[in-house]
């Protein structure tokens, strides 16, 4: 499974980052690739992202809900015009070193990312706990 990805604006497409392996799937945005997911695990983006907004009350960074059971969930970290941004796949996340204007993803397979953004991360992953434990309740 993918630990972040991001559009590839040089060769149209979604790269997947793995344990240090980089997969490629071609796709006109991170958008539609999120849209063709959601559909194979039965929903749409959009209702994905609509129920999370309406539950959490959250209008801005709006994670994707790619599959329920087992979680999938992808958070992005910069706006969604930013052409470096980045989506951080929430489950795949072991811990992350925080620092004032930045932090360190440290992810399962023993790999990490550094982000600019660390208040921002911080901030999604409390809302997507409290999002998992609204879904357990």
């Amino acid at each position: 499974m993918t630990n972040y990805l991001y559009y590839n604006y040089a060769n149209s497409s979604v790269c997947k980052v793995a344990e240090e392996q980089i997969e490629y799937e071609s796709c006109s945005s991170v958008h539609r690739y999120f849209d063709q997911e959601c559909l194979r695990h039965g929903s749409t983006l959009k209702g994905r992202k609509t129920a999370y907004a309406n539950q959490m009350n959250q209008k801005q960074y709006i994670p994707v809900i790619v599959q329920e059971k087992p979680h999938c969930i992808f958070f992005p970290i910069k706006p969604l015009d930013d052409p470096k941004n980045i989506w951080i796949c929430y489950e795949k996340i072991d811990f992350v070193t925080y620092n004032k204007k930045t932090c360190t993803i440290h992810f399962k397979d023993h790999t990490c990312l550094e982000c600019e953004e660390s208040h921002r991360v911080q901030k999604q992953m409390r809302q997507i706990f409290r999002y998992l434990r609204r879904l357990d309740v």
